[in-house]
């Protein structure tokens, strides 16, 4: 097995995944819809070329919140216009689900696939939603991409949930902790082909996403 490791555009979570997350690997991030957990998709299409469906807000909202959850980042140059472009697409009325095979056949070498959120597609039929993943799952260990699925947890869980947290080899959560002050805490719930994490990373959210490694958590 190759070690080759993909950043996830976050310094500190590339660290406790020992370089980040292998090629072709589908990444679930989970966390309530009215968190920040959006931006950690933000991070990883910022860190390679990608391709963004929205399926929720219109695409140009989706650049606007990316371009300025990014602002002053300088741990990493994410968006270089010419060598990693992030292209937002607007898939609010478009069936996603039609055809993954083509759809993801021609991905770039390193590219990145994220869907925000991927609820609308779980709650779908249960086999073209499966069929969506493994066209999307082939066409990632092709390219040597990294999938990243954001799944916003609500009341009502749509009944796909089990596959898309099932198929993946990754699953980051966010959990908001509130005492004398609020905490974000991102733990990894699954690592398919590395070592999980002993304990939760304290995450920033005042420019882009950060570890803030100086925080203690208990």
């Amino acid at each position: 097995m190759s070690d080759e490791r993909l950043s996830t555009g976050i310094g500190g979570l590339d660290r406790a995944l020992d370089g980040g997350v292998p090629p072709g690997s589908l990444v679930v991030v989970t966390g309530d819809a009215d968190t920040p957990a959006e931006r950690i998709p933000y991070a990883f299409a910022e860190a390679h070329p990608s391709r963004y469906y929205s399926t929720l807000r219109p695409g140009g909202a989706v650049d606007e919140a990316m371009d300025a959850s990014t602002a002053g980042v300088d741990e990493f140059e994410f968006r270089d216009q010419e060598e990693s472009p992030t292209r937002v697409q607007d898939v609010r009325r478009g069936d996603l689900l039609t055809g993954p095979d083509d759809r993801f056949s021609g991905l770039s070498a390193g590219e990145t696939v994220v869907v925000d959120p991927v609820n609308p597609l779980e709650r779908a039929d249960r086999e073209d939603y499966r069929s969506f993943l493994d066209g999307l799952g082939s066409g990632l260990r092709s390219a040597g991409g990294i999938g990243v699925l954001d799944a916003h947890v609500v009341a009502d869980t749509p009944r796909g949930r089990d596959l898309t947290l099932g198929l993946a080899d990754v699953v980051l959560e966010l959990r908001l902790v509130v005492g004398d002050r609020i905490q974000w805490k991102l733990v990894v719930r699954k690592f398919r082909r590395g070592a999980l994490p002993t304990t939760p990373l304290a995450l920033a959210f005042d420019d882009g996403v950060r570890v803030d490694e100086t925080r203690e958590l208990r």
